[in-house]
């Protein structure tokens, strides 16, 4: 190492005719040095002869965002592979210094302070091992602060913004559409100006072919028990239907010149939403899926040739469409929606994971990549807080295995899906490792959760990283997935007797799996408490807002992961069909797990829109099942309705307030 001295005058040296992103760099440098020494730091095109020390800036015109950066003899010198790698090279050399962007906005920022550093001696030069790292902003709440994200996902070397928008009035899984076009100037001046790839949409294939046209030209919907049918998809078989979806996907694409990845998927179902007419049924989902995709694809190369749209695999689409071929403008997009979380991608040990996962998405990439299209993108929910019933688990491990799997499987875009039901109390360190992972797979995962801990909460005690590494542990068993019970139920005809189950809801696992994960999942309770007391242990010492805004979190987590196991022994006590007083005591105490998450919500949401919005699946997630069981279980018989018409009389109020809630 070696002492950089900035008590003396420095200049920043921009290359001629600097262009938006390189101004930015010498903007972006100038201003923290300031901030961080006192000192100014003027740019200029040409060093003046006054500055004992001078920052030349420059890039190159290569491929990749690598960089390289070094300091000798009262000179750093800083040099992209492209001008995007010349603006992550002067974050990285920030970095060396000690700053930090753990969230968006000033709140995020960790500035150290001072005049002298210590850098390394040698050069330092970095390449990302993923061309393509995206951010996915999926809800209102965070695309309303998209101009913070923005700057965020840049700091931390995301070169792709994903507005994951819906044009339905819902408030799940997606922002509305609405939102996104009064944010839309200044969402493309940052991006444009960090030159980030723009890519939008979502659920919204359907939506062009308009219902409407149902009555005068029926063969153009699809075929379902031998009928018509206008809901979900279309018969992509139809000449005269694909002609209207072409016209209506090329006046979708016109209208949003900036976008440089469409995303027009099918509807969101897990399966039976296709066609089955004699022409469609030679095809598969996923093959009368891409040909949907192309005949748009077909409409986007007219109007914007140099765009790409995805083809999502996703649900009964994940299989290869063998005997279709995609168009060159079409970028195969995994999302392994049912996929455990507990292991990676390719984890041998994991019966969900393999081969489903890793052999299909490999299969994929070598169809598309043999038909000549676009590289790969993976559309991954490592930030998606309705996955995970309003929480991030830690997942160092996971994400590092799974991206090496990605990269090494030919997937050129990993993309994480940041949505949920309110804005995060406290910095994600699983963003920050996202982010820090797609640029360098290789990192120490270790040394990463310790250097999150110490510019996020300002100290540098072991216990923060254990308090990570417990509840990492505590997840991993609560997330757990057998291939049984994997079974997303919504029919909401029948919601009365079958209240919704969604993934990680182990309800339909065989008794034998309920009985030995119930044995195995009491470290769950030893695990939170280890995480609780690492926790507390830093309270003198860390940085007391960070800290609060952690502890607050962390009651989140804890009712959580009390529920998880509650409900899970529950289940396990009543799989031989008779109710007993530990069953009862089990439901009791996922009552009071699922009362203390509400408590929560209205504790530390303070806007009542996402009250609202946290409220409903909570209760419908989880409350409903949990009312079913005690009516069928634990009530006398004429009076379970009750039960059941309580639970239910708690959930419509909160589904309908939800309808255009965020208009």
């Amino acid at each position: 190492m070696q002492t950089i001295d900035f008590n003396t005058p420095w200049q920043i040296v921009v290359p001629e005719a600097p262009n938006a992103i390189t101004q930015l760099a010498a903007q972006e440098l100038s201003q923290t040095m300031q901030k961080i020494t006192g000192v100014a730091f003027p740019v200029v095109e040409v060093a003046d002869v006054t500055a004992d020390s001078v920052f030349i800036l420059g890039h190159g015109s290569g491929k990749n965002d690598g960089f390289r950066w070094a300091y000798a003899d009262g000179k750093v010198e800083i040099h992209g592979q492209n001008r995007r790698g010349l603006l992550y090279g002067v974050y990285a050399f920030l970095e060396a210094l000690g700053c930090r962007w753990v969230a968006p906005g000033a709140e995020g920022e960790r500035l150290p302070q001072g005049n002298m550093f210590a850098v390394p001696s040698e050069p330092v030069t970095e390449t990302p091992t993923l061309p393509g790292r995206c951010l996915i902003l999926g809800h209102y709440a965070f695309l309303q602060e998209a101009e913070a994200w923005i700057v965020w996902a840049a700091r931390n070397r995301l070169n792709t913004l994903f507005l994951h928008t819906i044009q339905e009035p819902l408030a799940f899984g997606a922002a509305p559409e609405s939102q996104y076009q009064e944010k839309k100037a200044a969402i493309v001046e940052l991006t444009r100006q960090r030159e980030m790839v723009i890519e939008h949409g979502g659920h919204g294939l359907a939506d062009l072919l308009p219902r409407e046209f149902f009555g005068q030209m029926p063969d153009a919907f699809r075929m379902k028990d031998g009928e018509r049918t206008a809901d979900h998809n279309f018969c992509p078989s139809n000449a005269a239907g694909l002609e209207i979806v072409k016209k209506n996907a090329a006046a979708h694409f016109q209208a949003r010149p900036e976008v440089d990845v469409f995303h027009v998927w099918a509807d969101d179902i897990p399966g039976g939403g296709w066609c089955t007419c004699p022409q469609c049924r030679q095809y598969s989902p996923s093959e009368q899926a891409l040909i949907a995709t192309n005949a748009v694809a077909e409409a986007l190369a007219e109007v914007n040739p140099d765009a790409q749209l995805s083809f999502l695999a996703y649900h009964d689409t994940e299989a290869v469409p063998a005997k279709v071929t995609p168009r060159p403008n079409v970028c195969m997009l995994w999302a392994p929606r049912m996929r455990c979380y507990a292991h990676s991608t390719d984890d041998p040990d994991c019966d969900v994971n393999v081969p489903r996962y890793n052999q299909t998405f490999q299969a994929q990439v070598a169809h598309f990549e043999q038909a000549g299209a676009a590289p790969a993108r993976v559309f991954e929910y490592y930030l998606d807080a309705i996955l995970f019933k309003a929480v991030l688990p830690p997942f160092p491990k996971l994400i590092q295995k799974d991206l090496r799997f990605y990269k090494a499987a030919g997937a050129h875009t990993v993309q994480a899906l940041m949505t949920g039901y309110f804005p995060w109390v406290n910095p994600q360190i699983d963003a920050w490792l996202f982010a820090r992972l797609t640029w360098n797979t290789d990192l120490d995962t270790g040394a990463l959760v310790t250097d999150f801990c110490r510019a996020t909460f300002g100290t540098d005690t072991e216990d923060l990283p254990a308090y990570y590494h417990a509840l990492e542990a505590a997840f991993a068993l609560a997330l757990e997935l057998h291939p049984e019970q994997i079974k997303l139920d919504f029919d909401l005809t029948d919601i009365w007797n079958n209240p919704p189950t969604d993934m990680g809801d182990p309800f339909y696992a065989p008794k034998e799996v309920l009985a030995e994960r119930a044995q195995r999942n009491t470290q769950i309770l030893e695990l939170l408490e280890s995480a609780h007391q690492h926790l507390q242990a830093t309270q003198e010492s860390a940085n007391p807002e960070a800290w609060n805004a952690e502890a607050a979190a962390f009651q989140l987590y804890a009712a959580w992961l009390r529920f998880d196991f509650n409900r899970l022994q529950l289940y396990a006590a009543l799989a031989n069909g008779t109710p007993n007083l530990e069953a009862k005591t089990y439901l009791e105490q996922a009552e009071k797990a699922l009362a203390d998450a509400l408590a929560w919500g209205d504790a530390y949401i303070a806007d009542a829109r996402f009250r609202t919005n946290f409220r409903m699946p909570m209760r419908a997630m989880w409350g409903l099942r949990l009312a079913y069981l005690r009516a069928e279980y634990f009530t006398p018989k004429a009076l379970g309705w009750l039960v059941k018409l309580r639970a239910l009389a708690q959930i419509i109020p909160l589904y309908l307030r939800l309808r255009n809630i965020y208009e």
